[in-house]
C-alpha cells in the first residue's frame, strides 16, 4: 500500500509539476511572444511592437502643391491662422485592400472643401484636385479625381470611388449651415469619416480591426499619425513655428477616460483619452493593446495649447449615455481630452451603404511586426539618456519613419500629372 501510496503522490506531483511548467510557459510566451493568436484572451505588444503596425499602416495625405498653393503658404509663412493660407496635411490608416486598390480610413475634415472645388488651385490640372498618400515605403501614390461633387453639407448618398465622404469641412457662418469664406470660421457637418483609395502593385500591410466595445475606461490606447510643427508653439516664442520642412511620425500613448454612444450630432466622435497627439495626426488609427484599430483620431481636446487653433465640432449637446451606463457630457469631454472616431460605428455605415469591403481580423503574424522593428527604436537616443520607449513619456518620434522636405515631397511634377504617368516609370513622385 505504502508503495502504491508512493507511486501515486509521485504522479501527482508530476502532473502537478508539468501543469506548472505548462502555465509558465504560457506565461513567458505571452511576454515575449506576444501570444498573437485570436484567442479572446491575448497578451498585450510592447510599445515597439505597437510602433512597427503604426509604421506599417499609417499614412500621410496632403493635397499636391500646386502654385497656387505654395503661394499661399509663401504669403502666409509666418502665419498659419491667416484663413487664406492653409495647405492641411493629415494622417490615415491602411484598412482594406481589393486587388491593387487599397483603401484607406481617415477624417473627412482632411479634405477641405475648398481643395476640392476650387479651380484657382488646379488651374493648370483642369480643375481636377490631386492628392497624395505616403506609405511607410516613402513612395507618394497619387490620388486624382478626388472630388465627389457632393458640396458641403454634403448632398446625396456617398458611392464606392476614390474619395467617400461621410462628412465635410467648409467655413460655416457660426450656428448655420451657410459657406462663407470670407468671413465664415472653418467646421465640420455630418460624420467626420473617410475613405480615400490608392492603387498600387506594391504590397502594404492591411491593418486589422478590432472591437472598440472591448476597450474599458482605463485601458491605454496607441494613436499614431504625422504632426504639423507649423501648428504647435515654438517653446522659445510661444509663437507659431515658421515653415518647418521636416516630418516625422509619431506614436502618442494615453488612457481612455470617456467613452459615449457615436451619434451624427457629435461628429461620430466617441472614445476620449488623453495624449500627446497634436495638427495633423488627424485621421490617424488609433490601436488597441493588441495592435488592432479601434478608432480614427481626429480632435484634439479643447484645453490643449495649439497654436494653430483646433477644428470647432460646432453645436451643443446634451448629455449621452457612456456604454458603462453612466453619463457624460460631450462638450466635457471634447474640453478636456482627445477623441476619435468608433471602428464599429464605421462599419455601420460601410453596411448601410453596401460597400464591398473586406476588412482584416486576424492579427499581423509576428514576424510581420518583426520585420517593422529596428534596433534603432530600441536605443537610448534622447538627450535625457531615456531610452526611446519609455511607457512614462507618453509620446514617440519615430527616427525611422522621417520626411525631409515635405514641401518638395508633395510639389508633384506638373507635366508628368497631366499626362497621367508617374516620373520615370514609378509610381511615386520624389522630386528635388
Amino acid at each position: 500500500m505504502n508503495g502504491k501510496n508512493n507511486v501515486v503522490g509521485v504522479t501527482r506531483k508530476n502532473a502537478i509539476f508539468k501543469k506548472k511548467t505548462k502555465q509558465l510557459s504560457i506565461f513567458l510566451g505571452g511576454i515575449f511572444l506576444s501570444c498573437l493568436t485570436s484567442t479572446p484572451v491575448m497578451a498585450q505588444l510592447s510599445l515597439a511592437e505597437i510602433n512597427s503596425i503604426a509604421r506599417q499602416t499609417t499614412v500621410l495625405i496632403a493635397p499636391a502643391l500646386t502654385p497656387e498653393l505654395r503661394q499661399d503658404l509663401e504669403e502666409n509663412r509666418n502665419n498659419p491662422l491667416q484663413k487664406s493660407g492653409i495647405w492641411n496635411p493629415g494622417s490615415g490608416v491602411i484598412i482594406a485592400k481589393t486587388g491593387n486598390k487599397y483603401y484607406v480610413l481617415t477624417v473627412a475634415h482632411n479634405f477641405i472643401q475648398r481643395h476640392l472645388d476650387s479651380k484657382q488651385y488646379w488651374q493648370q490640372l483642369g480643375g481636377i484636385p490631386y492628392y497624395g498618400i505616403r506609405t511607410y515605403d516613402g513612395k507618394v501614390h497619387i490620388v486624382k479625381n478626388v472630388n465627389d461633387h457632393r458640396g458641403c453639407p454634403l448632398k446625396g448618398n456617398p458611392k464606392l470611388t476614390i474619395l467617400v465622404r461621410f462628412g465635410c469641412r467648409d467655413r460655416f457662418i457660426a450656428g448655420t449651415d451657410i459657406v462663407d469664406r470670407s468671413i465664415g470660421t472653418d467646421r465640420i457637418r455630418g460624420i467626420d469619416l473617410a475613405i480615400v483609395t490608392f492603387e498600387s502593385t506594391n504590397s502594404y500591410i492591411v491593418a486589422p480591426l478590432g472591437d472598440p466595445n472591448q476597450v474599458k475606461i482605463d485601458d491605454r490606447v496607441y494613436i499614431s499619425g504625422w504632426p504639423d510643427p507649423e501648428r504647435e508653439q515654438d517653446p522659445q516664442t510661444g509663437r507659431c513655428r515658421n515653415r518647418v520642412a521636416r516630418r516625422q511620425r509619431r506614436l502618442a500613448w494615453g488612457s481612455v477616460r470617456g467613452k459615449i454612444n457615436p451619434t451624427p450630432k457629435h461628429l461620430g466622435y466617441s472614445i476620449f483619452y488623453t495624449d500627446e497627439t497634436a495638427a495633423g495626426m488627424s485621421g490617424g488609427p488609433v490601436f488597441d493593446s493588441n495592435g488592432r484599430v479601434v478608432g480614427s483620431h481626429g480632435l484634439g481636446s479643447q484645453s490643449k495649447p495649439l497654436c494653430g487653433g483646433s477644428i470647432e465640432a460646432g453645436g451643443e449637446s446634451d448629455s449621452d449615455n457612456v456604454s458603462s451606463g453612466e453619463s457624460l457630457d460631450f462638450n466635457k469631454l471634447q474640453k478636456r481630452y482627445s477623441s476619435g472616431q468608433n471602428v464599429n460605428y464605421f462599419e455601420g455605415l460601410v453596411k448601410e451603404l453596401n460597400f464591398d469591403l473586406a476588412f482584416r481580423r486576424e492579427l499581423l503574424r509576428p514576424e510581420v511586426i518583426k520585420a517593422g522593428i529596428t534596433y534603432k527604436n530600441l536605443e537610448v537616443a534622447s538627450r535625457s539618456g531615456q531610452v526611446e520607449f519609455d511607457a512614462n513619456e507618453d509620446v514617440f518620434n519615430d527616427p525611422n519613419d522621417v520626411v525631409d522636405d515635405i514641401y518638395k515631397l508633395y510639389t508633384f511634377e506638373l507635366e508628368n500629372m497631366i499626362r497621367d504617368e508617374p516620373s520615370g516609370g514609378r509610381e511615386s513622385l520624389l522630386l528635388d
